[in-house]
């Protein structure tokens, strides 16, 4: 058996490019000698195609055609050595004898073998027999990547979750992901196993070495291997987040909480954004997360009553001051951790503002880079990087909190901007109040209807007098 392929569409084609290559009989008939030796069959189209070297009639002797088998197990088994020796042995063969019809349907069988190569699971030509381990050690568990290189292919990939307490030394952890992996998948081990550092202890590997690659083909399968790794721990999350939620949040409190180095998980968190149009209609807004999910009940926009002009600064001063000002003075609960969107210039402002309220909670930014993206994660003051994986669950959790609060920033930006845009126009009408414009507002939705309303529309809503004076306004 070989396989499994990666698709029913891969595995066509490797059995396609065997029938290109490798002239085995596709018909069905009783080839015993006895047969063969009274001339029973005759030869088909498929040996004058040259696809078949005719052994139903005597021309092909069964230990020549079980040397042909040999070479498919071969290529089913990722070593194309075989086959290309004797292709190039037959063409030669032909091109000696003056057969150059012949030798150049082996030239192009070749081109057939040199474009599978290509676009097969061959790894090296040089690397034969290797196993391959790697290790992502993620809080109180590990994920050790498996992969088995036979004649230069992989012809397996496996990776195992194993529990290892909180902790644990690297190199146990890999001592023990090499022993389950060998008691349970792969039996033995090959005479060399790339790793990407020495495990604990090599006296259980009898005749194994050890490598740790530090430049070519090694250290591309190792990366390789690690890359795999991380690929089945995303599935394993998205399948806890699915499965078991709560699991999922505790496992995103708790990273956060030791990237952040804070004294408690931050189940109750708060972020803060400021929104204008080169200061015209300054407006900030501040969101708040329990336990990993939005509370949108507890969302909070704020108008910015002392600052003028586009000071981003300022505005975040006086959004911040007044939020915890007002819940030291309720006596509500605060947050146990505060994220401001930028860096370090937001993040000090807010440091200041809880300084002078007498406040101590932790305080993050996260800056993002010159493509408007979330790139970093600042915290603690002075602020310093913290170091997170841009395809971690934790950043993704991150840049969604920075998400939130920009849009909730944003959309009361815009809806107080449509606003005064409406009234002012509207307002500009001599003669015409409040009371007439919600009238109107109410009645049309919107001042383009008001614009496109004829007269008498107009006059049977607010009066002919008021209806003369919008259409003289809207006609000017």
């Amino acid at each position: 058996y070989f396989g499994p392929y990666s698709s029913v569409m891969m595995q066509h084609s490797v059995l396609e490019f065997v029938r290109e290559v490798v002239p085995l009989r596709t018909c069905k008939l009783n080839l015993a000698p006895e047969q063969i030796a009274k001339g029973r069959y005759s030869v088909c189209l498929q040996y004058h195609l040259g696809n078949c070297k005719g052994p139903c009639v005597g021309e092909q002797s069964e230990a020549e055609y079980a040397k042909l088998v040999d070479m498919v197990v071969a290529v089913l088994k990722g070593d194309l050595r075989p086959v290309r020796s004797y292709l190039e042995g037959e063409m030669s063969h032909a091109a000696a004898g003056l057969k150059f019809e012949l030798a150049q349907r082996y030239k192009q069988r070749l081109d057939a073998l040199d474009n599978y190569s290509s676009r097969s699971v061959i790894v090296s030509a040089k690397i034969v027999d290797v196993d391959v381990f790697s290790l992502l050690p993620d809080d109180d568990v590990a994920y050790c990547n498996f992969l088995r290189i036979r004649h230069g292919s992989i012809v397996g990939v496996y990776t195992v979750k194993l529990s290892t307490g909180v902790g644990g030394d690297e190199r146990d952890m890999l001592t023990l992901a090499i022993q389950h992996i060998v008691e349970h998948i792969a039996g033995t081990l090959a005479k060399e196993v790339v790793v990407p550092f020495l495990p604990s202890t090599t006296l259980l590997f009898d005749g194994v070495t050890f490598t740790v690659p530090k430049r070519g083909e090694k250290l591309e399968l190792l990366e390789f291997s690690q890359k795999s790794a991380r690929i089945y721990r995303a599935e394993q999350l998205k399948n806890l987040e699915i499965k078991n939620p709560e699991r999922y949040t505790e496992r995103l409190l708790n990273a956060l909480q030791k990237e952040l180095r804070l004294d408690r998980q931050p189940r109750h968190i708060e972020c803060f954004d400021n929104s204008n149009l080169q200061g015209a209609h300054p407006v900030a807004s501040c969101v708040v997360f329990r336990d990993g999910k939005p509370a949108r009940k507890e969302y909070r926009h704020f108008n910015i009553k002392t600052v003028e002009g586009p000071d981003d600064y300022a505005s975040m001063r006086e959004v911040v001051f007044r939020r915890y000002s007002r819940l030291q003075e309720e006596g509500a609960e605060l947050p146990d951790l505060i994220i401001a969107d930028g860096g370090k210039g937001q993040m000090g402002i807010i440091h200041e503002v809880l300084e002078y309220l007498g406040l101590d909670i932790p305080v993050a930014g996260l800056a993002k880079n010159d493509r408007h993206r979330t790139s970093e994660l600042l915290c603690g003051y002075p602020p310093v990087l913290v170091g997170i994986r841009p395809t971690s669950p934790l950043f993704h959790f991150l840049a969604h909190i920075q998400e939130e609060v920009h849009r909730f920033a944003v959309s009361f930006h815009r809806q107080k901007r449509s606003k005064a845009f409406i009234h002012s126009e509207l307002e500009q009408i001599e003669g015409i109040g409040d009371k007439t414009i919600r009238t109107l507002l109410q009645h049309f939705r919107s001042v383009a209807k008001v614009k496109a309303a004829p007269a008498e529309e107009l006059s049977a809503l607010v009066g002919p007098a008021k209806a003369k004076k919008i259409r003289a306004f809207f006609e000017k």
